[in-house]
């Protein structure tokens, strides 16, 4: 395991800072600079770390919840190198210990056709019914973003996916499509952009260097590698990931304050002087980051005038335009070992009203996890668009009571007939409904009234409105620096790579030395980035139409030459 960096900021004294925010941003600032010899301090509004990762235990059944369950990509670069500095015990880290092998998604309807088996639910072009014109459609709409750079930051930020592509699929191809970016990239498609959509699915089949793992008792060594799949923690996050993150920063003297929300920031000369934090506390320190959610650094900016006149703190409103994202995670759990066809499988019902995804948690997790009282099977499920009506009551989730929501959740589960098929085929002839429901869970934070569905913690996602307004980790305040997935990345995607990411440059503004992973982008794709960056800059056609007219006039000029030839 590597060990701490020990040289202090300046030499004989120890400066302080304080992060508001135990999130993953949060963290790892905290991370880098404690290991750079700064008295760090970190304040957080909830009761334990992870932010919009974490985990909890109920205290009636143990039955372990979470806000959501998440993946990890084979471009977490960041992520990975993190993983890899902190230890989960005295013979390995947590990059060594916490990762399960990828994960298959398999793409599930409602309808088994008589002749559907079990390889046609994994098999990506027929289960995404798609004709051959839907396939090159797609394909040549993710290569245009991949391809591009200003062009798709720009333009194709502001694109709809779902609407980009509709008039150039059939209906069914397009349906299942836009199902698959709830589960895929963490946003309803009724926000999600083409430049994002475009740049999740690139980042995969083109992410760069890989991360192997050696054998274990589950196999073979296996690696992250472009293409390769998505690995979950083999346990809940805050017992398999911050618990121990926590611990290991505290040994390295990092002081926590937990429930102790930050108030607001004081500004004295053009830097800030102290924040109020919790009942009224006073903090100061010589570095402040602000790791929290972008909704409760809108409200602190608001309350300090003088920070609304930065240009990077002013983005703040314009970003949360688009309000909290409604991705709510729910448990279904039997008291009967239930199998799957293919060891870790999740789930995508693409034709749920919700985009509801299921994955049952004892496929990655060790049998030594408990899953709560009674449990033997453990499904975490996630409900990805909230605004679309369900089947049972007409309501979309947004504005469902938490029983309405349940109602439609599980009639959207036992709808799929595909999905009983696959039940059946791994469990003896056994289908959905011949295993009881022991006890259903939504994650306790998500409050369910008349006027609609709150979370105690908004989330923030990348939407069509929102990525231009997002903010650098610099500010002009000297003293004071953001970290979040929602700030500026090269990961540039609300990501847990992207969370990672942003807590590193915000210490790197104040320490040169803290490394930040790249992103990988093939020379051809840089190529071609550069000259449409050109072109686009003029107002022309995207570099790939260009190359595209170039190449089809060099062969009928080609074609020309050869029968004027033969005519002679």
């Amino acid at each position: 395991m590597e060990g701490p960096v020990t040289h202090c900021p300046h030499p004989g004294v120890s400066r302080k800072v304080v992060v508001f925010g135990a999130g993953i941003a949060g963290l790892s600032a905290a991370h880098e600079f404690v290991r750079r010899g700064y008295r760090v301090e970190v304040y957080e509004r909830n009761g334990s770390a992870g932010g919009f990762f974490r985990s909890a235990r109920r205290t009636e059944d143990n039955l372990p919840t979470e806000y959501s369950w998440h993946g990890f990509g084979p471009w977490y670069h960041n992520t990975f190198d993190l993983l890899r500095q902190i230890p989960f015990d005295d013979d390995g880290t947590l990059y060594d210990r916490v990762l399960s092998r990828p994960v298959e998604y398999a793409v599930v309807t409602d309808t088994a056709d008589d002749d559907l088996d079990m390889d046609g639910l994994f098999d990506k072009p027929r289960a995404f019914r798609m004709t051959a014109r839907d396939t090159l459609s797609l394909g040549w709409g993710l290569l245009k973003a991949w391809s591009a750079n200003a062009r798709s930051r720009e333009r194709y930020a502001r694109t709809n996916a779902a609407a980009y592509w509709e008039p150039r699929m059939s209906t069914v191809g397009h349906a299942t499509w836009r199902a698959l970016f709830g589960p895929w990239i963490g946003s309803d498609w009724p926000y999600a952009s083409l430049h994002h959509v475009g740049l999740f699915f690139g980042r995969n089949v083109r992410s760069g260097p890989r991360h192997p793992h050696p054998a274990d008792a589950e196999g073979p060594a296996w690696a992250h590698e472009p293409g390769g799949g998505w690995s979950l923690l083999r346990g809940p996050s805050n017992e398999w990931w911050f618990d121990r993150w926590v611990a290991d920063l505290g040994r390295r003297g990092v002081a926590f304050h937990w429930e102790t929300p930050l108030h607001q920031l004081h500004v004295d000369g053009g830097r800030v002087s102290g924040a109020t934090v919790g009942a009224g506390t006073s903090v100061e320190a010589d570095v402040y980051v602000l790791a929290t959610t972008p909704f409760a650094a809108a409200e602190v900016v608001a309350r300090t005038p003088e920070l609304a006149r930065d240009e990077q703190l002013a983005k703040f409103r314009p970003l949360v335009q688009d309000g909290p994202h409604t991705q709510v995670s729910f448990r279904i759990a039997f008291d009967e070992r239930m199998a799957w066809p293919r060891e870790r499988t999740a789930i995508a019902l693409t034709d749920s009203a919700f985009n509801v995804t299921l994955f049952a948690n004892e496929q990655a997790w060790p049998a030594s996890v408990d899953l709560g009282r009674g449990v033997r099977s453990l499904w975490t499920g996630t409900a990805c668009v909230s605004t679309v009506p369900g089947p049972v009551h007409g309501k979309p989730l947004r504005t469902c009571t938490e029983d309405e929501f349940l109602d439609e959740v599980l009639a959207q589960i036992y709808a799929s007939d595909a999905l009983d098929l696959m039940i059946r085929e791994a469990n003896d002839g056994r289908g959905l409904r011949d295993f009881p429901v022991l006890r259903t869970e939504v994650w306790p934070e998500w409050h369910f009234s008349p006027d609609g569905i709150t979370p105690d913690q908004p989330k923030w996602v990348t939407t069509t409105n929102t990525r231009a307004h997002r903010p650098a980790q610099a500010t002009s305040v000297p003293n004071l620096v953001l970290a979040g997935a929602h700030t500026e990345t090269e990961a540039d995607i609300w990501s847990i790579e992207g969370a990672v990411e942003s807590g590193r440059r915000a210490a790197r503004v104040f320490e040169p030395d803290v490394v930040v992973q790249p992103q990988h982008k093939p020379a051809l794709l840089r190529a071609t980035a550069r000259l449409d960056d050109a072109l686009y800059a003029r107002g022309l056609p995207h570099a790939l139409h260009v190359l595209g007219a170039a190449a089809a006039a060099g062969l009928a000029l080609g074609l020309s030459h050869m029968r004027s030839g033969r005519a002679t």
